[in-house]
C-alpha cells in the first residue's frame, strides 16, 4: 500500500507568542530597534518634566543678610513661581522673591508685612519697636509678634509715609488694594519698604519654600509672624495723635511760663 505524505504548506506562518506583534511593530518603528525606541520615550519624558519643572519652580541664591535670622547669605532656595497663579495672592509672612520698585534689574528677598487693605503703622518708640495693624482696615490695633528678628531694631523704625516709605512719627497707612508692604527680618541691614516704598503685586514673582544648601541646614524656611490685641496706648489711639496732644500741651505750659515771668519783670 502506498501512503501519501502531503506536502508542507509553505505559505504557513510560524507560530507566534502574544507579544510577537509588539515585538514587530517596534522593529518596524523609524526602522529602528525597540532599545532605541525606548530611549527616546525616556528622553522626550525628561525633557517634557524638565520644562514644567523649570516653568513651576526657580532656584534663588541669598545674597546679602537683611533676611539673617531665617536666612544666611549665600543660603540655596527652592521658589515656586506658581504659588500666586490662579487667583492666589502672598500671605502675611510668605518669603517671596520680587523685583524693587527702584531698581527693576534686581532681584530681592523679604518678608510679606502688610497685605491690601491693611492699615500698617510702625512705633519705635517702644522696646521693641511695634508694628500694629489693623488687617483688612477693620477692628483694634493688632501687634505683629516676629520671633524671627535677630536684634533690637533701632533704624527706620518709625512708618509710614503715604508712599509706605519711613516716617519721623508713627503714621497709619492704608495699604492700597494691589500694594504689599515687605521688610528683610535682619530690620537694621534691610532695604525694603521703609526705602523702596509699596511693592506690586505684579513685582512678586515667587515664593520662597524650601532651603536645599547648606545641608546641615536643609528644610523649611520656619514659621511666619502672628497677631495678638495691642494693649498699648496706641491701641485706642494712634500714637502720632498722642504726640501731636503732648506737643500742643508742652507749648501751652512754655507759654505761661513765659506769661509768668514777663509778670514778676513788670512788677520788679
Amino acid at each position: 500500500m502506498t501512503q501519501t505524505v502531503p506536502a508542507p504548506d509553505e505559505t504557513a506562518q510560524p507560530p507566534s507568542g502574544p507579544d510577537q506583534p509588539e515585538r514587530a511593530r517596534r522593529r518596524r518603528f523609524w526602522g529602528m530597534p525597540g532599545w532605541a525606541r525606548d530611549l527616546i520615550e525616556v528622553v522626550l519624558i525628561a525633557l517634557i518634566l524638565y520644562i514644567i519643572i523649570w516653568n513651576a519652580l526657580q532656584t534663588v541664591r541669598v545674597e546679602g543678610t537683611s533676611m539673617v535670622g531665617t536666612l544666611q547669605d549665600q543660603d540655596l532656595l527652592l521658589a515656586s513661581k506658581v504659588s500666586y497663579d490662579f487667583g492666589l495672592n502672598p500671605a502675611r509672612g510668605d518669603i517671596v522673591i520680587l523685583v524693587p520698585p527702584t531698581d527693576p534689574t534686581r532681584d530681592f528677598i523679604k518678608r510679606v508685612i502688610g497685605l491690601p487693605g491693611d492699615v500698617i503703622e510702625i512705633d519705635g518708640s517702644h522696646s521693641p519697636t511695634q508694628v500694629l495693624i489693623k488687617p483688612g482696615g477693620q477692628g483694634p490695633w493688632q501687634l505683629l509678634k516676629e520671633p524671627y528678628l535677630p536684634q533690637p531694631w533701632t533704624t527706620q523704625d518709625y512708618c509710614c509715609k503715604p508712599n509706605g516709605t519711613a516716617s519721623s512719627t508713627p503714621e497709619p497707612l492704608t495699604i492700597p488694594q494691589g500694594d504689599y508692604f515687605v521688610m528683610g527680618d535682619n530690620r537694621n541691614f534691610s532695604s525694603d519698604s521703609r526705602a523702596f516704598g509699596l511693592v506690586a503685586r505684579d513685582k512678586i514673582l515667587a515664593k520662597a519654600f524650601l532651603r536645599i544648601w547648606p545641608l546641615n541646614r536643609f528644610g523649611g524656611l520656619g514659621s511666619g509672624p502672628t497677631l495678638e490685641t495691642a494693649t498699648t496706648g496706641s491701641a485706642l489711639l494712634p500714637l502720632g495723635g498722642v504726640l501731636w496732644i503732648e506737643r500742643v500741651r508742652w507749648r501751652r505750659r512754655r507759654q505761661r511760663r513765659r506769661a509768668a515771668a514777663a509778670a514778676r519783670h513788670a512788677v520788679s
